[in-house]
């Protein structure tokens, strides 16, 4: 499935800029995805890839919440993708 080649399976939060745009991506590609399941999926790593230059900008702390939030929805987005 696209979606899936379009996440990082390693989130970095340094790559902020380039997760806004794999973001909106991915909310695009979930459009026109039937499947509320993959549909769910796509959208909450969609807005984790947002939330990069927020979270990249605070603490470290909010950053380990953040890449573990990140990896959750991708494997979440693989399981429902399998």
């Amino acid at each position: 499935m696209k979606a899936l080649r379009i996440v990082d399976l390693v989130p970095d939060p340094k790559k902020a800029e380039d997760y806004e745009k794999k973001g909106k991506e991915l909310r695009d590609l979930a459009k026109d995805v039937r499947d509320r399941e993959v549909k769910k999926a796509m959208r909450q790593v969609a807005h984790q890839y947002g939330m990069a230059r927020v979270e990249a900008a605070r603490d470290f702390g909010r950053v380990a919440v953040w890449v573990k939030g990140t990896v959750t929805n991708i494997k979440t987005l693989k399981k429902v993708c399998a």
